[in-house]
């Protein structure tokens, strides 16, 4: 009886320690390689998200001006990292009670601005993170036309100094009232803004 357990027992195979070593150090190097490219996949996809949050809150805007027929403010605060959405029912451009006003915070490291020497897609140099014309507000009016049109640059904290690789650009047309995201590449031919 004690013979045939011993049989079982030695027909049962399994790794040696140094097979698992071997296996986690393969592992180790595998997740070492992996972590930095999923560092800067996840930041490109939190400046994504964030500009795309903005351009729709654009979007949204104009189309509330034209819904109800009067104007809508987009007020940008750079240094606050937020913005509002204010829809002004009486045209005024002051935030009266009764009027619908959104606050909105950018998230995931994301800010608003650039690094110095860039240049925006007509090839002035960016002196200002909000680039619009007559200020930090593009007024939508009751037509979807931007009073003001111009360009929201923003930036992920890790690449604030460095580079301006994942660098989105928000871009309001003066005259339509359209908006745009554009992504920063400077190898794209023909200008880095695509």
């Amino acid at each position: 009886m004690r013979a045939q357990k011993m049989r079982r027992f030695k027909s049962v195979k399994g790794f040696t320690l140094v097979e698992l070593i071997v296996a986690m150090a393969i592992v180790a190097i595998l997740v070492s390689i992996a972590i930095p490219d999923f560092s800067k996949w996840k930041e490109g996809y939190e400046i994504s998200g964030q500009a795309q949050k903005v351009y729709f809150d654009m979007i949204l805007a104009r189309s509330t001006s034209i819904k109800n027929n009067n104007n809508v403010l987009v007020t940008f605060e750079a240094d606050k990292n937020i913005y509002k959405v204010h829809d002004d029912t009486d045209n005024d451009g002051v935030e009266d009670s009764g009027e619908i006003v959104k606050s909105v915070n950018l998230e995931n490291n994301v800010e608003f601005g650039y690094n110095p020497g860039l240049l925006d897609v007509e090839g002035d140099r960016v002196s200002s993170a909000i680039s619009l014309a007559g200020g930090n507000t593009v007024k939508f009016n009751s037509r979807g036309q931007a009073r003001n049109g111009g360009s929201i640059f923003l930036i992920h904290k890790n690449d604030i100094g460095i580079s301006n690789d994942r660098l989105r650009s928000v871009n309001i047309l003066e005259i339509t009232g359209d908006a745009e995201i554009l992504e920063y590449d400077a190898d794209a031919q023909p200008g880095p803004w695509s």
